[in-house]
């Protein structure tokens, strides 16, 4: 569809659409750096408006606690000397100089001012203009040694203060904190601290002096999230947290806020966000908060965008006028190009040329068509002049031609028979070029069996020595183990007569206990015969008789044991003759034997890998001759290849020149041909 479309259409719809989309772009990208820019710049102002009130309030802060650490040191080195109405004094100037502060105290360690009294704690407060001292808080009741003030001053070292969580006092109906600052003595002992009382209207009035355009607010809460100052008094009044409204988003925020030092943060309220920049004020963690509705920030940017999309529109409407006034003028040119063309595409070259004032390109371009009719027509011309020559050199040039062709037939007849005996012979030579292939595969296949038996037959012989070397080992040690044991058994047999000797030992030892015996028989009869003065030798003679038998019993078993003794030691002695004698006449033939065996399988080995030294020489041998046959056939094969392709390469060259022959013929009679239709062509142009 977009092929039929007329000039004018094609460049709208081509020109329009990219010069639109170029304008969205460019407008998109505006009103994006836009807003960044504006977004960035109303950050920027509400961060520095944010800092300046952190600094502001931070400044304040500072100067009381500064005034609580000047007071405390001066009462730390004058509480042995100054009086309390001195001490009032001191205290009055520096409330009357000062209208954050409401009111201040001295809160003394028990018995410390005075020995006498365990809660000395004087109280200085604001009555209009007047300074009024109470001691109302200086006793059991009201305990001000377990108060929050006292107890972070005792942990706090001497020259530093510190402020306690703000409060709202329903007495004054205003917001206040206490900021306590520890006293030590000379000894760098503590001995009580100094309170400084702050009305926070001062800070509230810093929040509530922030305003940024017409929605921006600020609020200032404790580090817990309790509203110091919000545009909601009540909740102030109430000591309300922010933790506990009942928007949710909000809660969200508040809790980025506690966690963090300062940022940005958005939340949702009555359908709209709103921007919320906070920071923290030092020392105290309190955080001033300035919100703004989202909208207001994005006016700016909101206006720009309205105003870029007026443009826009604009632009696009007069970008398609210009377009279409631009492509008239060109239409119109185009016209006078499109009937010149058609008049020469007719062949009528009468017309006269086309007419340009413009230097653009459809000036070019009719200058170009004016030179392509001059020189057409003079090329048609000189056609006209030259078609009769042309029919006539092609006559000439068939004649030679068929003359030519008809010899290249016969040549290329004679190549063609030499190139199939050529084609024939390189057949053959590659099939013995595969015979000796084969061959040559199998030698190397024997060479490297022959190779790998080598390699064994030396495994062979290194195992046949190490099986003889152990074999001789094992011959000579148990011929000498059997030395040994021989000559053990023969000193053993000449110890055991140790047991024939403990035999005749015993047999003696028999012999005397029966003599004994005997000796104690007489002793008693002898006893009996002296009567009542032998019955002290008779009750020896009795207990001589008791041994005697006792010493025969022993000798009895003495004589059984060596009775068994010999008995195991000539069992021993013929195993161990046995032994020795399986060894001498069994065990260390078959070592020699196998001794002989391993030598012999040695000498086997060796002639063996003899053997296989020979084969490998003879396969080396056959490997050389067949490379040298080899490469005779494969030098045989590369002439008979080259020559055929030398032939085939002939033959190629005749049959190209007998082709060229061929088309030179044919286009003899093709240029007679054109000659005529040219002669018919050129009549049809109009010339004169």
């Amino acid at each position: 569809m977009f092929k039929k479309m007329s000039i004018m259409a094609k460049m709208l719809v081509g020109i329009i659409p990219v010069v639109a989309v170029a304008m969205i772009l460019m407008t998109y990208i505006s009103v994006t750096k836009s807003r960044d820019l504006v977004q960035e710049q109303n950050s920027e102002r509400i961060n520095a408006i944010t800092e300046g009130s952190v600094n502001k309030v931070s400044g304040y802060l500072s100067e009381i606690k500064s005034t609580a650490m000047t007071l405390s040191e001066t009462v730390g080195g004058t509480y042995k000397t100054a009086s309390i109405e001195g001490y009032k004094n001191i205290f009055s100037n520096v409330q009357l100089d000062n209208d954050m502060i409401s009111g201040c105290g001295i809160w003394f360690e028990p018995y410390v001012f005075d020995a006498n009294e365990e809660y000395q704690g004087p109280y200085w407060y604001k009555d209009g203009s007047n300074i009024v001292e109470t001691w109302d808080y200086s006793n059991a009741e009201y305990n001000y040694f377990s108060q929050e003030y006292y107890t972070n001053a005792k942990a706090l070292k001497k020259g530093t203060a510190e402020i306690t969580d703000p409060y709202y006092d329903p007495t004054s109906q205003t917001v206040m904190s206490t900021c306590s600052a520890p006293i030590y003595n000379d000894a760098n002992e503590f001995i009580g601290c100094v309170t400084v009382d702050i009305v926070l209207d001062t800070i509230s009035e810093i929040a509530g002096s922030i305003t940024v355009g017409r929605t921006g607010s600020a609020m200032l809460t404790t580090s817990s999230g309790v509203y110091l100052y919000c545009l909601d008094n009540q909740k102030v009044q109430d000591g309300f947290n922010i933790l506990d409204e009942e928007n949710e988003t909000l809660v969200v925020v508040a809790n980025q806020v506690l966690a963090n030092e300062s940022g940005m943060a958005r939340f949702e309220e009555n359908g709209k966000y709103i921007i919320v920049t906070y920071a923290t004020v030092p020392d105290v963690n309190w955080k001033l908060m300035i919100r703004m509705e989202q909208d207001e920030l994005e006016e700016e940017v909101n206006i720009l965008t309205n105003m870029m999309v007026v443009i826009l529109i604009f632009a696009i409407i007069i970008s398609s006028l210009v377009v279409v006034i631009m492509v008239r003028i060109i239409a119109k040119n185009l016209a006078n190009v499109r009937k010149f063309a058609g008049s020469l595409a007719s062949g009528d070259f009468t017309v006269s040329k086309l007419v340009t004032k413009s230097g653009d390109e459809l000036g070019q371009m009719s200058n170009s068509l004016n030179d392509m009719y001059e020189n057409n027509r003079n090329v048609i011309s000189q056609i006209s002049d030259e078609s009769d020559n042309i029919s006539t050199s092609s006559n000439s040039l068939l004649s030679m031609a068929n003359e030519l062709n008809s010899q290249f037939e016969k040549i290329q007849t004679n190549m063609s028979s030499v190139n199939d005996a050529m084609m024939s012979s390189g057949a053959a030579t590659e099939q013995v070029s595969a015979s000796v292939q084969e061959v040559n595969t199998s030698v190397q296949s024997l060479a490297e069996v022959s190779e790998e038996s080598q390699k064994a037959t030396k495994e062979i012989v290194v195992r046949a020595q190490e099986i003889e070397q152990n074999s001789q080992k094992a011959y000579d040690n148990a011929i000498e183990i059997a030395t040994q044991r021989r000559q053990e058994l023969s000193d053993a047999s000449e110890k055991a007569q140790i047991v024939n000797e403990i035999s005749n030992m015993a047999q003696s030892i028999a012999e005397i206990a029966d003599q004994i015996n005997l000796l104690s028989l007489n002793a008693s009869i002898e006893a009996a015969r002296a009567g009542e003065h032998g019955k002290g030798f008779a009750v020896v003679a009795s207990e001589i008789n008791n041994l005697a038998n006792d010493t025969a019993e022993a000798v009895s078993q003495i004589q059984i044991t060596i009775d068994g003794v010999q008995d195991a030691f000539k069992t021993l002695t013929e195993s161990s003759q046995s032994l020795l004698d399986f060894v001498n006449d069994t065990v260390a033939p078959d070592y020699e034997n196998f001794v002989n065996i391993g030598r012999q399988y040695g000498e086997d080995a060796q002639q063996f890998g003899t053997q296989t030294d020979q084969i490998a020489h003879m396969v080396e041998n056959i490997r050389t001759s067949m490379d040298e046959v080899n490469n005779a056939i494969h030098n045989i094969a590369e002439s008979t290849q080259e020559t055929a392709s030398h032939s085939s390469d002939i033959t190629d060259s005749i049959n190209t020149a007998a082709e060229v022959v061929g088309n030179v013929s044919d286009m003899s009679s093709k240029q007679e041909d054109i000659a005529v239709s040219l002669d018919e062509i050129v009549k049809n142009f109009k010339l004169k």
